[in-house]
C-alpha cells in the first residue's frame, strides 16, 4: 500500500490521493502571526513570486480541499503534548485555529479548523487565521474511491 502524502523534500507534499500539492509548511509557523484573509492572499502572492517548490501557482484552496487533509485517526504530537490536530504529521504544525480557504461573500471568508474538523465564517479583516497553501485540482470523486478503499481494507 502506498503512504498517502509523500514528502518532497522541497518545502511541499503531494497527497498521492487527491493528486493535490500542499505546502508542508504554514504562514503561522514561518511567521508567528495570525494573519487576516487579505493576508493571506498576499502570502500566496509571496509564495508564488519566490516559487516554492519551483511552482508559481500556489492558491488557498476551497473548503472540500482543505478538509480532505482532515484525518480522525491523527492527532498531533508536538515538543511531547498530544494536541488534538487532525492531520498527518508529514505536514509542519503547531496550532492554527483557522485555515482560511478561497471562499468569501461580502465582508467574511471561510476557515476550517483541524482540532474538530468544523467550518467558520469570519471576518476578512480579522486576524484569527493562517494559511497552507495548495495547487492542481481536486476531482472530488478521488475521496469517494480513496475512502472506499480504505473501507475495503478496514473489513
Amino acid at each position: 500500500m502506498t503512504e498517502r502524502f509523500v514528502e518532497n523534500e522541497n518545502g511541499t507534499v503531494t497527497d498521492t490521493a487527491t493528486g493535490l500539492m500542499w505546502q508542508q509548511s504554514y504562514h503561522y509557523a514561518e511567521t508567528g502571526n495570525y494573519c487576516s484573509w487579505y493576508d493571506a492572499n498576499e502570502y500566496i502572492e509571496h509564495l508564488n513570486r519566490t516559487q516554492l517548490g519551483g511552482h508559481a501557482d500556489w492558491r488557498l484552496p476551497d473548503r472540500l480541499e482543505m478538509q480532505s487533509l482532515y484525518e480522525v485517526a491523527h492527532t498531533f504530537e508536538s515538543r511531547g503534548r498530544t494536541y488534538v490536530l487532525h492531520i498527518d504529521p508529514v505536514f509542519e504544525f503547531g496550532y492554527g485555529s483557522c485555515f482560511w480557504t478561497w471562499r468569501s461573500r461580502l465582508s467574511g471568508a471561510l476557515g476550517f479548523g483541524f482540532d474538530v474538523g468544523d467550518r467558520h465564517w469570519f471576518p476578512k479583516a480579522s486576524f484569527s487565521g493562517t494559511v497552507r497553501a495548495v495547487r492542481g485540482n481536486l476531482n472530488p470523486f478521488s475521496l469517494l474511491k480513496e475512502n472506499e478503499t480504505t473501507a475495503h481494507i478496514a473489513k
